[in-house]
């Protein structure tokens, strides 16, 4: 289970690298569109991530809620049972109070058995919030890799441009030859 400090330190990398792409972006202005649209799918997924940690943290706190409450509900139910050979003994007099005292064993144990669904219902909840989180994480790798690949591409076409410069500059110099003054 992925605890809150990682989490932080996970996202504390993750605005440190939104932040080195936001430098490396200004470099291409072809691509500032599409670093813009990744900040903000960033802070759309930071904020589904942070309400997904606040969910995890909720169903973390009912859990051990419900722990205490099974406890409680166990030593109720052996206190119950204890109660209820004492009550044998007297049967006679006694009848109609161990009779309630067995629903009482049946409620507790219906509240049990309910308290497990909802405990089986908080795992899966989680299990579901983990993985929502690692798709979310494995689109932001491969977002941050597709942006690579544009500025990479971007640098490419700025070396051929330079390049294709330089070439025109020279047939221009052929075609266009310095004009001699004073020549007779």
């Amino acid at each position: 289970m992925v605890t809150e400090v990682e989490m932080r330190e996970f996202f504390a990398k993750v605005v440190d690298q939104v932040n080195d792409l936001s430098a490396q972006a200004g470099l291409v202005s072809g691509l500032q569109q599409q670093v813009n649209d990744l900040r903000e799918r960033i802070n759309t997924l930071e904020q589904a991530n942070y309400n997904l940690q606040q969910s995890l943290n909720d169903a973390n706190s009912r859990v051990e809620s419900l722990t205490h409450d099974v406890s409680t509900h166990q030593e109720a139910a052996r206190a119950a049972n204890e109660h209820a050979n004492a009550l044998r003994e007297t049967i006679v007099q006694r009848d109609s109070r161990v009779y309630e005292l067995e629903g009482n064993l049946r409620s507790e144990t219906d509240a049990h058995r309910i308290t497990k669904a909802d405990l089986d219902d908080a795992r899966r909840a989680t299990s579901e919030q983990e993985a929502n989180y690692i798709r979310t994480r494995d689109e932001l790798n491969a977002t941050v890799t597709q942006r690579d690949e544009w500025i990479s591409k971007a640098n490419q076409l700025g070396i051929e441009n330079a390049e294709l410069r330089a070439k025109l500059d020279r047939v221009m110099s052929i075609l266009n030859p310095p004009s001699l003054v004073g020549v007779a």
